[in-house]
């Protein structure tokens, strides 16, 4: 039995562009956990990733919801289906898509609000933490970021949410984890599996 049995696990990615390492390494590492893992993106589409990778989303970002409309109702080409899960954890990942399609996405920025809100894990790693800095999550909080090779958009969006800039590698706040870059996917997924495994309650 994984760590993270009978947990739901919310990744959302750019619909393109997304940086590979960032995604595949922490979805095995919460697979590895027994975790239950949906992937979303801005569109029902293969996603391109910034080398060779190739991912299709399991929903749209919008049918992920469920935590600020109560159950969902989705109508697609086969009928009214109702999706229910709960996510203890959302994660976000970057790559050079993030800035296009998720740090100005209102939906993006809800599901983060509504699930910190209800006392469950936001996760972002690279330049998906331009949307934990859109949410206003982490107002005058440290964010580990490479400040001399890192583009002027990305640090722009953060300084615009009010961050603290650091250089450390993963950062930790009150279930908000946060790594660098894909060097530390690794030890950022595992800080966010240990985050996970702490929510007992279930809404």
């Amino acid at each position: 039995m994984g760590r993270l049995s009978g947990k739901n696990i919310l990744i959302v990615m750019p619909k393109d562009y997304y940086n590979e390492e960032e995604l595949d390494i922490p979805y095995e590492i919460f697979k590895s956990e027994d975790a239950k893992i949906i992937i979303a993106s801005g569109k029902m589409k293969e996603a391109v990733g910034m080398k060779t990778g190739r991912r299709m989303p399991d929903r749209l970002i919008i049918d992920s919801m469920e935590g600020i409309t109560g159950d969902s109702y989705v109508t697609g080409g086969t009928g009214t289906r109702q999706i229910k899960a709960v996510f203890q954890g959302v994660v976000v990942v970057g790559g050079s898509g993030a800035r296009n399609y998720l740090w100005k996405d209102k939906m993006v920025r809800l599901l983060l609000v509504d699930r910190y809100k209800s006392e469950f894990v936001v996760a972002a790693i690279g330049h998906g933490i331009g949307c934990l800095a859109e949410a206003h999550l982490v107002e005058n909080l440290e964010v580990p970021v490479n400040e001399k090779t890192e583009k002027k958009p990305f640090l722009k969006i953060l300084e615009e949410g009010k961050t603290l800039l650091s250089d450390k590698d993963l950062i930790l706040h009150e279930r908000i984890v946060m790594g660098k870059d894909a060097s530390v996917a690794e030890s950022f997924a595992q800080a966010v599996v240990s985050e996970i495994e702490k929510i007992t309650k279930i809404k």
